[in-house]
């Protein structure tokens, strides 16, 4: 397995467990995260903020990769994102998370996912 796989297996890791030391620790100081639908975020702090909003979201929740592509620095993931809202909804999409790596450590994520399709599933009125 190389270096890079298993630090984005790290992350993953992280995720899942909501670690926010774990996960200062897989992104670059510089990180860019680039979510679906969303600004881009800059920097370890900004990007953890970032994702402990989406984990107040959605308080139950797995990424699970079951698809990895790699090409160098670069990895592909393919993922099935499982969990339960904060308002106690079931929700479940399929996502591309992609990767860039320098020195051990993510320097770019970008997410990708159907959003129209995750709203329709949190929408109270449905």
């Amino acid at each position: 397995m190389s270096k890079n796989r298993i630090v984005v297996e790290r992350y993953f890791d992280a995720l899942n467990s909501a670690d926010f030391s774990e996960l200062r620790e897989v992104f670059s100081p510089d990180i860019e995260l680039i979510p679906v639908g969303a600004r881009s975020r800059t920097g370890v702090e900004e990007v953890v903020g970032f994702l402990a909003r989406v984990f107040e979201i959605f308080p139950d929740h797995q990424d699970l990769p079951t698809r990895i592509i790699e090409a160098g620095d670069t990895l592909v993931v393919e993922i099935d994102f499982v969990g339960k809202s904060s308002e106690d909804r079931e929700v479940a999409f399929q996502a591309v998370d992609v990767f860039d790596l320098i020195d051990g450590r993510i320097i770019k994520l970008s997410q990708w996912f159907d959003t129209a399709d995750l709203a329709r599933q949190v929408d109270k009125s449905s």
